[in-house]
């Protein structure tokens, strides 16, 4: 990850879908959850816990735009943010900022945006906050045991009988 004290405008910007973000920006609330399934028995204290796998990541950043071009560079970068046309999927995009990078962020869909609003005690200041979630295709995050390697055997006559007749209609069978 870079140094914000050594590299700081690096963190005063972000890229969507390959465009950088106008003005100055702030990540806030981005996370690397985890999910685990309590297992608690009856009439017991304290409780068995099982991962489950990776979360999802849910983050917002702030936008800062106090200068004409902010303005207009605004206006071209927000068409990324539109809502998909009724009946089309919307596609994830792809995200960097350093802060994300270093939680392994890459993909995003767009969960929510706000209006443009003044920042208060800074005239001529406004910002817009868009929320995001994190995109990841699903992997295994469990291990299912793998069958037995061991054939079972025959427990009683009848077992046998039948293992005999299996064997035998095998052979038969080719």
């Amino acid at each position: 990850m870079l140094n914000p004290l050594r590299n700081p405008e690096a963190f005063d910007v972000w890229f969507l879908a390959g465009q950088v973000s106008p003005g100055l920006s702030e990540v806030a609330g981005a996370s690397s959850p985890r999910k685990w399934d309590e297992r608690q028995g009856y009439g017991l204290s304290g409780a068995t816990i099982v991962y489950t796998g990776d979360g999802l990541a849910q983050f917002a950043i702030k936008v800062f735009l106090w200068e004409d071009e902010h303005f207009e560079q605004w206006a071209a970068f927000k068409v990324l943010l539109k809502k998909a046309p009724s009946g089309t999927r919307p596609k994830a995009l792809d995200i960097y900022h350093p802060i994300l990078e270093d939680l392994e962020i890459s993909s995003v869909v767009v969960e929510d945006r706000s209006q443009l609003t003044e920042v208060q005690g800074e005239p001529g200041m406004f910002f817009v906050e868009v929320k995001f979630k994190q995109h990841r295709a699903p992997t295994p995050a469990i291990g299912k045991p793998t069958g037995s390697q061991s054939k079972p055997t025959a427990e009683d006559a009848f077992d046998k009988t039948i293992e005999k007749l299996t064997k035998q209609f095998q052979e038969l069978a080719g």
